[in-house]
């Protein structure tokens, strides 16, 4: 029990700091001093959220598995729309994201792999899911753009 106490109170810490380093971004905030900590922020998720999943998975014996399943793919979900709003940035941070772009697009493709994955996992593990019912993010985006 005590694990899965952790992997959610991680989990929830991680999502919430995800959260806030998409707001920073859609800030003006000076390059000078918030450039070097986003970054930082953005690449500790990609290892972050990468660890968790494997060392989850490797404890698919969990109690609580496919629910903490659900919540590690909720945070891969966030950084998704994280890492997808940089190429369209129209603050002053823009300039300093401009040449990794070509890194922020690997990690995408990354997690974007891992997030079928993990889906994949879900649907696998528990008996009460029907695939039809997991909505893909694109199809999510769809449904909210009409």
């Amino acid at each position: 029990m005590l694990q899965n106490i952790v992997f959610q109170d991680n989990l929830y810490h991680l999502s919430r700091s995800i959260d806030l380093t998409k707001e920073g971004i859609l800030l003006d905030l000076s390059s000078e001093y918030f450039f070097d900590k986003l970054l930082d922020d953005i690449l500790f998720f990609d290892i972050t959220i990468t660890k968790i999943y494997r060392q989850l998975s490797e404890n698919s014996r969990i109690s609580g598995y496919v629910q903490l399943l659900h919540s590690v793919h909720s945070c891969q979900r966030r950084y998704i729309q994280l890492l997808e709003s940089i190429p369209s940035l129209k603050t002053s941070l823009k300039d300093d994201f401009v040449k990794l772009i070509p890194k922020i697009r690997d990690i995408h493709v990354k997690h974007k792999e891992l997030s079928s994955r993990i889906v994949d996992d879900i649907a696998h593990n528990d008996p009460n899911s029907d695939s039809r019912d997991v909505v893909s993010q694109s199809e999510l985006s769809e449904l909210l753009n009409f």
